[in-house]
């Protein structure tokens, strides 16, 4: 009897302490989900306190000369709903100061996550901001 116990356990342990079961878990930890592969996409958390930033990075000169414009940018949100500030990249920019001023506010978003079969992951999404002078 203690043979079999002996020769079983090793064969357990392999099976518990395998590198790929932990690997896979690691791995889909890391995978960045294109928005097409989601089943839920990020979504921000707080439509009003984005407008707000928004508002408040408008740049004075720009604003003050009425000169509006649109800026798309890509960027990760990752599984808890916060933007990767490394991932965040300016796609296109009808002005370039918009573009750094958006990039700036992009950063302090909170988003609700994107979610595939109701597990957070992280997600590349790509956000439209439109400045607009009053």
């Amino acid at each position: 009897m203690s043979t079999f116990r002996l020769a079983l356990f090793p064969a357990i342990a392999a099976v518990l302490l395998a590198g790929p079961l932990a690997g896979t878990a690691a791995a889909q930890d890391d995978k960045v989900y294109p928005i097409s592969e989601v089943t839920n996409p990020p979504k921000l958390a707080s439509s009003t306190n984005a407008a707000r930033l928004i508002q408040e990075s408008y740049p004075a000169d720009l604003k003050s000369r009425g000169v509006g414009g649109m800026v798309e940018l890509q960027f990760v949100v990752d599984s808890k709903g916060k933007v990767d500030p490394t991932s965040v990249e300016v796609v296109d920019a009808t002005q370039t100061a918009l573009g750094e001023a958006a990039k700036k506010v992009v950063a302090k978003l909170d988003f609700n996550p994107g979610k595939v079969n109701g597990a957070a992951v992280k997600t590349k999404v790509v956000l439209p901001i439109i400045y607009k002078a009053n």
